[in-house]
């Protein structure tokens, strides 16, 4: 019939077990790589702190608007001067 539920042979359990890596481990092993994965990991924190603080460093020095030259600060001093003449 062509109802009827069909297997999936695809889904079959494999025949040995499966054993994640941790399980040959010692306890002693095991304590040693949570100490490893724990510094890695704070690690990766820092650099991701650092890596905002210099994109917000950089963001804020695109904002602020680069100090005029002295040529530019005469002309400015000569123009406020004749405006107050006139």
């Amino acid at each position: 019939m062509c109802s009827t539920p069909k297997t999936n042979l695809s889904a079959k359990m494999p025949k040995t077990p499966f054993r994640s890596f941790m399980a040959s481990m010692t306890l002693t092993q095991r304590k040693r790589f949570a100490e490893v994965a724990n510094w890695a990991e704070e690690r990766r924190e820092i650099r991701e702190h650092y890596r905002q603080r210099a994109e917000k460093k950089a963001q804020n020095l695109g904002q602020i608007q680069a100090a005029p030259s002295l040529f530019q600060r005469i002309k400015i001093f000569c123009d406020q001067t004749i405006k107050l003449m006139g």
